[in-house]
């Protein structure tokens, strides 16, 4: 509990809080309306800024007059999982973490860099303990989660930067939590997209509040919004993945054209020598997130687009399932 001073004279007064007494004598003082800390004569003093609870108390001496008590804030919250396709590997159930491996994953959310417009998010950042945590729990990378309005799908009431871990669990910067939302408490579409794969939101409003709901994006029985919307991994475990290769972040997987995602690559490596490989850097035309942009030879990263977009006809478009 913290108190605001009156302007009243007062005598010796004994305050008890959390099991300590402390014993101020002085005049009463108006210390502030906000939040922080200050001196006074014979002690200091500390208090918050919440919802305002007035009330007053006696005490031996004195008069206590309540100022103002921290809220209990509600929060949205969400267990959520999904895969990434590039690095998803279905004999093990489980995403590569060589971005983490090799040390490039940011401290802080990518997404704003690449031109990401937050509504009530972005800026979020992690720490470095949380990146050297090994196992089903390493981070594979940032994603971002949205929530969307059940009556304008398109319409994005919030959004989120979260981490993604090898297991699929999406939480919080603190590498353990639920992502968490300020929204008020409804049903929502939940999206997730990342800076190279394209984006998938579930098809029906998911009811949130205070008590973290589930949603399991991995899984063919979690409907999502539109056709196609996810890549079907087959293997010993299948899963349900964001289609991978969106190098331009702009909802669509396109081979050949203005403004098409293998170029990119090309460029990427050095534009001239198809054999050329970029290492160590974190790139968004890394499709399949292994610390290395590759145009050609095994493992490469237009392969996998190619493929995406159909595999025979180059000039096909593959477009995320996000209104």
């Amino acid at each position: 509990m913290s108190f605001t001073y009156g302007h009243r004279a007062s005598r010796t007064v004994h305050l008890f809080l959390l099991g300590a007494c402390a014993i101020i004598t002085s005049a009463q003082t108006l210390v502030s309306t906000g939040g922080g800390t200050g001196t006074i004569p014979g002690g200091s003093v500390s208090w918050s800024v919440g919802e305002p609870v007035i009330g007053s108390g006696t005490v031996p001496g004195g008069l206590v007059t309540q100022g103002y008590q921290q809220p209990t804030t509600l929060k949205l919250r969400l267990h959520l999982a999904a895969a990434l396709q590039g690095p998803y590997n279905s004999t093990t159930g489980l995403m590569s973490d060589a971005l983490r491996s090799a040390s490039l994953i940011p401290l802080a959310e990518p997404y704003t860099a690449i031109g990401y417009v937050h509504v009530g998010g972005g800026g979020e950042a992690t720490t470095a303990p949380v990146l050297a945590i090994t196992g089903g729990d390493a981070v594979v990378d940032w994603v971002l989660v949205e929530l969307r309005s059940t009556a304008t799908p398109a319409t994005v009431v919030e959004s989120r930067c979260a981490l993604l871990q090898r297991d699929g669990d999406v939480v919080a910067t603190d590498g353990i939590s639920p992502v968490a939302f300020n929204a008020p408490a409804a049903n929502y579409h939940v999206a997730v997209r990342h800076r190279n794969h394209l984006g998938a939101m579930t098809l029906t409003g998911v009811p949130l509040n205070s008590t973290p709901a589930v949603v399991d994006l991995t899984l063919a029985t979690t409907t999502t919004y539109g056709t196609n919307a996810r890549k079907p991994i087959t293997g010993t475990f299948p899963a349900q993945a964001l289609w991978a290769g969106d190098v331009n972040f702009n909802k669509q997987l396109k081979y050949a054209g203005g403004a098409n995602d293998r170029d990119p690559i090309l460029t990427a490596i050095g534009g001239i020598v198809p054999t050329n490989t970029l290492s160590g850097q974190y790139r968004k035309e890394d499709i399949n997130m292994n610390g290395q942009v590759k145009y050609s030879g095994s493992a490469n990263d237009r392969d996998i687009l190619l493929q995406n977009i159909g595999g025979s006809v180059p000039t096909a478009v593959r477009n995320a399932q996000l209104p």
